[in-house]
């Protein structure tokens, strides 16, 4: 059975989000340079204002070839 996908909210009219330029950075998980980070912006009729920041890592965060589980036995 196949349910409709919930509609996406909508931003009110004259904002935006608008993510800035992607760099690398160090992911302490993978322990190497796999982790982007982009600066989030709020564009408004009244100008530019920081909204945050999104981080993931190339290696860990990737939905198309996720890890696997990792089990530890611990007998």
């Amino acid at each position: 059975m196949n349910t409709p996908r919930p509609a996406r909210p909508q931003a009110p009219p004259g904002v935006a989000l608008q993510p800035g330029t992607a760099v690398t950075d160090w992911c302490a998980l993978c322990k190497a340079w796999t982790r982007q980070t982009v600066a989030l912006l709020l564009l408004t009729v009244d100008g530019v204002a920081p909204a945050g920041s999104w981080s993931w890592c190339e290696i860990h965060d990737d939905p198309d070839s996720p890890l696997p589980p990792r089990r530890i036995d611990r007998a």
